[in-house]
């Protein structure tokens, strides 16, 4: 009994491993191991304690590891603490913020994404939920994320 129990828990773990999940299979894993314990200790109340005692101690060192760990000597040697923030000039898009106000004419249809040209630049542009035909005048109105937001211009 005890040698299947510790196959299973060593193969719950393995699947864990590249399983990536919620944790059933590691957990599953852990209790098999710990079963498998018990037994080859002789199923005694003894057997029984000392179980109880490293289960007791494993969630004292998970409690640990997710409130302490990451900031402890060994944390911070296996975590990235490196941040790409925008004061340090990361950017994910450009803002075009040059362009609100311009005006420019639909290239493709825009439903509500498309291409406009926008002083003789093609411009990746998005509408306010409506869907404008090519060749349809248009103006930026906001240009906030990447995302340059144009309406249908109706003084063209």
């Amino acid at each position: 009994m005890e040698l299947q129990l510790l196959f299973l828990g060593v193969v719950l773990l393995l699947v864990e491993g590249f399983i990536p999940g919620f944790g059933i299979f590691g957990i599953s894993g852990i209790l098999c191991l710990l079963g498998a314990l018990y037994f080859f200790l002789g199923a005694t109340a003894q057997a029984a304690a000392l179980v109880g005692g490293v289960l007791l101690g494993l969630a004292v060192l998970g409690f640990w590891l997710i409130r302490r760990g990451p900031k402890s000597w060994l944390g911070r040697q296996v975590t990235l603490h490196l941040r790409s923030t925008a004061a340090q000039g990361y950017t994910g898009n450009a803002d075009r913020k040059d362009l609100v106000g311009k005006t420019g004419v639909a290239q493709t249809v825009l439903r509500p994404s498309g291409r406009a040209l926008i002083d003789g630049e093609l411009v990746d542009v998005i509408t306010e939920g409506e869907f404008y035909e090519p060749g349809t005048a248009i103006r930026v109105v906001a240009a906030t994320g990447g995302r340059t937001v144009v309406r249908k211009e109706e003084n063209l």
